[in-house]
């Protein structure tokens, strides 16, 4: 693309990328917030030139995308009890103002479908908290990605996947969920590769990262049990982490040997854990999950031995991109992890012997618990029950 057909970042921003990027203002069709509506000329039902139309503009992550009419963004808005122009977010580092109008919007091109809107708006909210640090994880060139955990019974009421293949292809909300994220990031925070999103190679985690926990097939609590919620609540948990990284161990028998597998693979020169500790996300598939409930370990003892045992020598660790701070350094090691409850422990996936390690972006992002919540703050139970829908496909 030459310069001249390249998309034009205006200076009189309205903290709508959609707007920002626009390639021709023009004032009559102009995608604003200070519109009433900013869907009005999502109306060309050909999705291919909607598709290559949007990517010209830098609104896609490179895929096709389902054209964003009126019709189809408002189902979407049709599971919300919020207000469409109700301020949501406000997403770096654009200062985009997200509200359940672009939201649906961007869910619509992900390929979400209108009950999806629920989790795709909670996980929105979450990456706001200042604790999560989105300013940071989009500006980096680190090539974090947002991954978002669902629990509860939304999860399942709407399908997402927990066992087999979750972290792949195949489950329409999974792959949706984590799309309209991404999109949602390009197109409200602005992050952009190169622009607002400087990750040096990016990651194919970047385009869609979610999945379910896989609750009935784990040992233990849940991550939204642990965190404080009760079986009744719905939750979406956010993390910037790395994309997973395989532990394949096949022959181990006892718990111990079988998390010291998983040590060795975590414990790796080069992730931004081993400069900077900070939270790691090990997602297990449920026959080691079992292998080590069977020898009586709890999750705070998997925790625990993860702290203790998974390290960098100082030589390799200080290499990274800050210096070491001396608090971290025992014995010319550095820990990846500041405290066992860094240490993130979720059971997902189908048949076979493997986990993931997913390294995180270290001191610079908390992980954030968040309920799905009606606008008066009770809680969602189930999506038709409480918002009196059926489905509208």
């Amino acid at each position: 693309m030459d310069d001249t057909n390249r998309p034009k970042i205006s200076k009189d921003k309205c903290g709508c990328l959609i707007d920002d990027l626009l390639i021709e203002k023009d004032k009559n069709n102009e995608l604003c917030s200070t519109r009433t509506s900013d869907i009005e000329v999502f109306t060309d039902p050909d999705p291919e030139k909607i598709s290559y139309d949007f990517y010209i503009r830098r609104m896609t992550d490179g895929l096709p995308v389902i054209p964003p009419t009126k019709e189809r963004v408002q189902k979407l808005l049709n599971y919300t009890d919020r207000d469409f122009q109700e301020l949501i977010a406000v997403l770096p580092p654009r200062m985009g103002r997200a509200t359940p109008e672009k939201i649906a919007v961007n869910s619509v091109m992900a390929g979400c479908m209108p009950q999806f809107m629920p989790m795709v708006m909670n996980t929105i909210e979450s990456i706001s908290d200042y604790k999560f640090n989105l300013a940071g994880i989009n500006a980096t060139t680190h090539p974090v990605s947002i991954c978002t955990i669902m629990n509860g019974q939304i999860s399942r009421e709407i399908g997402a996947s927990s066992g087999a293949g979750c972290l792949g292809p195949g489950n329409i909300a999974n792959a949706s969920i984590g799309r309209a994220v991404r999109l949602c990031l390009m197109n409200i925070a602005g992050a952009v590769p190169g622009l607002g999103d400087h990750a040096t190679l990016g990651s194919p985690a970047k385009y869609s990262y979610a999945f379910a926990e896989f609750e009935s097939e784990s040992p233990w609590e849940s991550l939204s049990n642990e965190r404080g919620f009760n079986e009744d609540t719905s939750t979406t948990t956010v993390m910037a982490v790395e994309a997973p990284q395989n532990v394949n161990d096949h022959r181990s028998k006892r718990a111990e040997d079988l998390l010291e597998t998983i040590a060795q693979t975590a414990s790796t020169a080069g992730c931004n854990n081993s400069h900077v500790p900070g939270e790691i996300l090990l997602i297990m598939s449920p026959e080691h999950a079992k292998t080590i409930s069977n020898d009586g370990w709890n999750k705070q003892d998997i925790k625990n031995y993860m702290h203790e045992n998974c390290s960098v020598l100082l030589e390799l660790a200080d290499r990274g991109g800050r210096k070491i701070d001396e608090k971290w350094i025992d014995d010319e090691n550095i820990r990846i992890t500041r405290a066992p409850e860094d240490v993130v422990v979720v059971v997902a996936g189908g048949v076979g012997r493997h986990s993931m390690i997913c390294h995180g972006f270290g001191t610079s992002s908390e992980s954030i618990t968040m309920p799905l919540t009606l606008k008066d703050n009770n809680f969602f139970l189930l999506i038709f029950f409480y918002l009196g829908f059926s489905c509208l496909i």
